[in-house]
Order: structure tokens, then sequence, then C-alpha cells
């Protein structure tokens, strides 16, 4: 599978000391040995072998060290039919404290408890770093069947606020940001390892500078990351009407990430698959399903309410220019800026790829970045030559004139065509679609998200008038899944947080946005510039449009 990646270039390296149990005997497998030898663990996280893994990324830039904070490790040594695990803290004066040399980072271990006593034989080793309270409790499994299969297999499904009041999303139960300064984010080895130990190792000689007994395990971050700039703060949209100079002006921009998969292989796959890698949405039915919520819920669209006014029907987080990163050196950049700038964390997606709608990639599957804009129609747009006033609600016709209302835009007194569909654009919004990591810009048909990697786009543009409602949530227009309308008791309220404008009496034009279509669409709406930044970094620059 071609994928596009960003991968952390910092190497991680930890000295891991184990104790396969407190006391001098091993009692694992049901027999009761001496045990005599000692072994330690050193992970690392390294670019190199993982760009080895798969074909040259899509926008692939560069790497990034990253701000991670490491703070636990646990260790899971398979002896036999048995599984033991033991936890150590890192950092000063604990049982292992951080070196640095280049972009790797070393974990050196300090104390006597940093090695692992056990039986001489063959041992497997499995690690997780930084684990949170679900990562940990799936894996307190003591068969080893079990265990294995809840590391490498089975998909862990990761709660998120789904729906309405914005509290967290899925990636956010694997990756903390505390405050500007760090992150603790968990990882997971690439694959397990089997070290033959051997007799009679003291634990001096275990964590020695030359040391016997150790084995050494490759780590990655569990998450992906999505950062979003834009070239300018306000932006033209080119006229489609004749005689008219410019359609209008694209300010506040901001913007939310969804559709990444809400449950992970904790071990991720060699081909990197993920859970729903299999699933295409063939029918609206099909991608609506029967609830956004709950253990049944293959993707994540808690973002989507992310600094969601529901008066307004806007909120995300205001879009920062490359300038602001230009400006980030020590002194210039507040920390209300570094969260503008950190971008947000994702579960990985992937599908089969292919050409066009060979790929598995559709737009109902594929995680997407939601740009939530205002527009300002120009006076020339308006057909009913009314006076608009900047944040109400316009209407645009099929004839793709503008007008301050419904009525209007079907009067031909009014410069309206008499029954033809109206599209009504609330208190001004407009919506773009990015696609996360899109194979050719603009011409994209396969858009994966691999864990370790950083995702970022850059809007350069706006080619077009967006979309007035985001097609990409699971509900039915028709059948809105939220709570009673007070005002018409027995009516459900939608759940989409960019909802279908309904005008009564009035017909909707046809959304261009369809869950089951390949991810490309017959007209460009914005110009983006994707780029991701190391861990992996990806970038592209794209100019937007539906």
């Amino acid at each position: 599978m071609k994928t596009n990646k960003f991968f952390l270039s910092a190497a991680i390296v930890l000295g891991l000391g184990l104790t396969a149990c407190s006391s001098d005997d091993d009692i694992s497998s049901g027999r009761i040995e001496k045990a005599n030898t000692n072994v330690t663990v050193t992970l690392k996280l390294s670019a190199s072998s993982l760009t080895k893994a798969l074909p040259d990324d899509y926008n692939k830039i560069g790497e990034w060290a990253g701000k991670d904070l490491i703070n636990k490790v646990a260790v899971y040594i398979i002896d036999g039919s048995s599984v033991t695990s033991k936890s150590l803290e890192v950092g000063s004066g604990k049982d292992y404290e951080i070196t640095t040399s280049g972009n790797d980072i070393t974990l050196v271990p300090k104390t006597s408890n940093a090695a692992i006593k056990t039986t001489a034989g063959d041992k497997k080793v499995y690690v997780l770093v930084n684990g949170t309270t679900e990562v940990v409790a799936d894996l307190a499994k003591t068969p080893v069947a079990e265990f294995e299969n809840a590391y490498t297999q089975a998909a862990l499904y990761l709660s998120n606020s789904g729906a309405g009041t914005f509290t967290n999303t899925s990636a956010d139960k694997l990756a903390v940001k505390n405050g500007v300064t760090s992150e603790t984010i968990v990882m997971t080895n690439v694959e397990p390892k089997t070290i033959t130990v051997a007799a009679n190792v003291t634990e001096a000689q275990t964590l020695a500078a030359t040391p016997q007994n150790r084995v050494r395990l490759q780590v990655e971050r569990a998450v992906a990351r999505v950062m979003v700039t834009t070239e300018k703060d306000t932006y033209t949209v080119p006229s489609t009407i004749s005689g008219v100079s410019a359609l209008g002006t694209i300010s506040d921009i901001n913007w939310v990430l969804a559709q990444g998969e809400s449950s992970l292989f904790i071990q991720r796959k060699a081909d990197w698959s993920t859970p729903n890698y299999g699933w295409v949405p063939t029918t609206d039915a099909a991608y609506w399903g029967t609830e956004i919520t709950g253990s049944t819920s293959k993707y994540d669209y808690s973002g989507l309410f992310e600094n969601y006014n529901t008066a307004t029907q806007f909120g995300g987080t205001p879009v920062a220019t490359m300038a602001d990163y230009a400006t980030g050196t020590v002194g210039k950049v507040t920390d209300e800026l570094n969260t503008k700038l950190s971008g947000k964390f994702i579960l990985p997606n992937t599908h089969a790829s292919g050409t066009g709608a060979a790929s598995s990639y559709k737009k109902g599957n594929t995680a997407y970045v939601l740009i939530r804009a205002k527009f300002t129609p120009s006076a020339a747009a308006f057909a009913d030559g009314a006076t608009y006033t900047a944040g109400n609600d316009f209407y645009v016709g099929a004839n793709g004139k503008f007008y301050t209302s419904a009525e209007n835009a079907v009067d031909a007194t009014k410069g309206g065509v008499v029954g033809q569909s109206v599209a009504k654009y609330v208190n001004g919004k407009v919506l773009y679609y990015a696609w996360v990591n899109p194979d050719n810009v603009p011409t994209w048909y396969n858009s994966p998200v691999l864990r370790n990697n950083i995702y970022h786009i850059h809007i350069t543009g706006f080619k077009n008038l967006g979309t007035n409602w985001n097609r990409l949530f699971p509900e039915d227009p028709a059948h809105p899944k939220g709570p009673e309308d007070s005002a018409h008791p027995g009516t459900k309220l939608p759940l989409n947080p960019d909802p279908k404008p309904i005008v009564p009496g009035f017909t909707e034009p046809v959304n261009p946005i369809d869950p089951s279509d390949p991810l490309t669409t017959p007209e460009t709406w914005m110009s983006v510039d994707v780029k991701v930044l190391p861990w992996t970094l990806h970038s592209y620059a794209v100019d937007l449009g539906i």
C-alpha cells in the first residue's frame, strides 16, 4: 500500500531493566526454576527503518524530533506459556534517565531495578511507552494467546465525546498536550523481539556500557498529527458571474478535523492496515448507519464540535498564517499561538489504494479537515440589487447568482428564475474540505493517515464558493438523530453541527459531496499546500474548492 507518512526523526532508545518475578524463583509455565540471570531491553524510535517499510511518502519534506515527555515504560516478557510485566519510571534519579545525542534520545538504566531477573532461555519481549489506563487494562491478560491477540490483532475502541459538547477525540485518549512545553504520547513497539537469555549474567553485566543479555526494540507513536496554516487571513474569490469582477471575500478561517478511526491496533500492522481498512461506503444508508456514537462507531466525528457555537453554527480553531510560524522564535510566540500551531491528534485511517474508482478511499471513509469560513459576497454579485449586511444569511440560485432572500431567487422581477433551486448560507458560513494526506494535488484518489506522522496543510487560495452544509457526517438530513425540537414536539433536531439548511417551499441544490464518491471532485474549491513535519513531516499546498 503506497502511503504518505510523517515520521519521528528522534530515535528514542530506552535501556530497560525487567524482573520476571519479585523473588529469585521463576514459577511461570507451572514450574519452579531458579532465576540466575538478568536481562535489559533497549527501545529505539527511528525514522530511517520506518521509511524503508513503505514506498516514498506523499508530500514528504523532512522529520521533527518532537517534544515528547516520557515518564513510564512497561515491559512484557513471554516465557513459555506465561506473561510477566514490569513498570519502570523514567526521569532524573529514577529507573532510567534520558540522554540525547543528535536526534537520538536514549533512556539509560541507572538503578538495579532496571535489570530484569529471569531464567536462561528464549524470551519474547513487548513494550509500551506512556501507557494509558485504557491500553494498560486491555493488555492485562496473562494467557499468552490472549495477551498477544490484544497487542497485535484485536482493535481497541477508544471512546470520544461524539455529537454535542466537545470533550475529547479518540486520539486524545492516547496523546496529551502538557501546555505548550511537552506532550505525552503512547508509543508501541513496531514488532516484538525474541532474545536467547544467557545464564549467570549479573545486574552489573546487563547494565554495563557493553551489555550482555540485551534486546533492542523499535517503538513509534500510536497517533498522527494534523496541522493547518494559511498564506493570508482573507482571500478574494474569483467571480463565476459574467460582468462581476470578484465573487466576494473569505475571512474568519477556522478548521476542525474528522473521520479518523475511533479504534486502533495497539501494534500497527506490517501493511499499515487499520481496523476499518476494508469498510467502503457504497450507499448513503450504509454511510449514515444507525448511530454515530457508542462502541459501534467506525470513525470519530467529535472534532467537528471543537469550540462550536450552536447559535451561530460556527467554530473550530482559527487557522494560523505561515507568518505566525516564521516568528516562532523564543520570546515571540505566545502560549495561545503555540496552541494554535501545535495541530490536532488523530488515529490512523487507511484503505486499499488505487486509481479512480478502484481506490477504496472514498469521501465517507477518509480523514478530512473541514474548513469553516465566513463569506461576504460583493455587492455586484447580488442579482436582486438589495443591500446585504455581512454575517447575515444569503442565498444562491442554481444560476450561480446571489440573493438576499429565497423569495427573490425565484422572482423574475428581482433577477430570479422561476422554480430554480436555492441554497441557503446560514450566517454567511461556507465549508471547504481538504484530505489529510492526498497522493496528488488536486487530482487525489488516496489519502492514508499513518501513526507517527505529521500532516501539514497550507491554504493558498479559495477558487470558488464552498458548500453550505457538511454531508460527510453520518446522519440522514431527512431523519435527524438529535434532541427533540422544543418548538416542534415530536420533531428531532439535527446532530450535524453543519446541517442542511431547510427553506420551506424551496428545493435545495444537490450537494456535490457524496460519501461513496472517490476523493476527487469535478472542480477544486480551495488551494492547499500539504506538508508533513518531523516526526515524519508531510506538507502540501492547495487552493480550496469543494
